[in-house]
């Protein structure tokens, strides 16, 4: 299951791939992710998020399919460069064995005994870099993908006074002063 996320096909951002669990999560533990969610509250202010100065200040956009199988990332709800962290607090706060929510009140009808496997990549209008988050066993990382050159960019010293070596400079493109002027 590949899918692709964001406001359209012609915006910067979007993300594909998806976060494997093995056990599916349970309705309550689906229904607790969708509450955190919705709440537009970031993890600091979750019951086990509370005074933790490693919880990340953010809002959690990891969101489960209808059966709780898998994990997508939702890029309306947080920026991309919290994937990893979010990721994380997921997995120690609430998905594996020996969570911190394990034992509390609320969570009696969470099973602590969760894997995870898969990768998601994607990048946000206000976090340009391309991340890819990999996890293998509950064990995740990030790595920034290099940026590329701009297809559209061309050398400076090719241009002459409106035209380039690939033709005509676009309507909204104003040349000042050509290059040998």
């Amino acid at each position: 299951m590949t899918s692709w996320r964001g406001p359209d096909a012609r915006s910067s951002s979007g993300y594909t791939g998806h976060l494997r669990i093995q056990p599916a999560l349970n309705q309550a533990e689906r229904d607790h992710l969708r509450a955190v969610a919705d709440s537009g509250g970031t993890l600091r202010g979750t019951p086990t998020g509370r005074g933790d100065s490693d919880v990340p200040f953010a809002r959690l956009a990891w969101e489960a399919c209808s059966s709780g199988c898998c994990l997508t990332w939702n890029p309306h709800l947080e920026e991309s460069r919290m994937m990893l962290p979010t990721l994380q607090f997921l997995v120690d706060h609430l998905l594996r064995r020996g969570a911190k929510a394990e034992g509390r009140v609320g969570f009696g009808a969470f099973t602590f005994d969760h894997v995870l496997d898969g990768a998601v990549m994607g990048q946000s209008v206000l976090d340009p870099e391309m991340r890819l988050v990999e996890v293998a066993g509950n064990a995740a990382s990030e790595r920034v993908l290099p940026r590329g050159c701009d297809a559209n960019e061309v050398d400076a010293p090719l241009r002459t006074a409106g035209r380039t070596r690939r033709g005509s400079l676009p309507k909204n493109v104003i040349e000042f002063r050509p290059r040998r002027a």
